[in-house]
């Protein structure tokens, strides 16, 4: 896990990278681009890997190599967890109390066969659901999640550009 001066950095680099994706176009390439592969856009929204941890497909095998596995991905979560916060908790510092948006009434929409709009498609077929904190900044939303496609894949801290539809001011 990150010592405490290494996620100040991480943090103070997200929050550059959140606001380059505020002001910057929704189409690659982005500056702050982790990984194009586990990044997508539209015509209204950007979703922008900003760190991607390692994969687990090489957890090992034998005896407690499971265990083990599920250990380190625990690991892995809370360490991008950890960032994360320390995201929200500068941006609310910034553009005041974020608002939660929640991706899992679309998951459900779209695992029962219904179309569902683009940004949410797109997020589901990263693999990065559960809740985006946002805040409306100066016309549109930005916001932050972490999200993991299956269990072998890697943990992946993003970010979120989205435009003046999705803003609730």
């Amino acid at each position: 896990m990150s010592g405490a001066p290494e996620l100040r950095t991480r943090v103070r680099d997200d929050i550059a990278a959140i606001e380059t994706l505020r002001t910057g176009p929704y189409a690659p390439p982005w500056a702050c681009c982790a990984d194009p592969g586990r990044s997508a856009h539209g015509e209204d929204f950007a979703i922008v890997a900003l760190r991607v941890g390692e994969d687990f497909y090489d957890a090992g095998t034998g005896a407690g190599a499971a265990t083990t596995a599920h250990a380190d991905r625990d690991a892995a979560h809370e360490e991008f967890e950890t960032e994360r916060w320390g995201v929200v908790l500068a941006l609310d510092a910034r553009w005041g109390a974020h608002r939660v948006l929640p991706t899992a009434p679309y998951e459900e929409c779209e695992a029962a066969g219904a179309v569902v709009p683009p940004l949410f498609a797109a997020l589901i077929e990263l693999g990065y659901s559960g809740d985006l904190q946002l805040w409306d900044a100066y016309g549109c939303a930005v916001g932050v999640g972490v999200g993991q496609m299956d269990k072998e894949e890697p943990v992946v801290l993003f970010a979120v550009a989205l435009g003046p539809a999705y803003a609730a001011d």
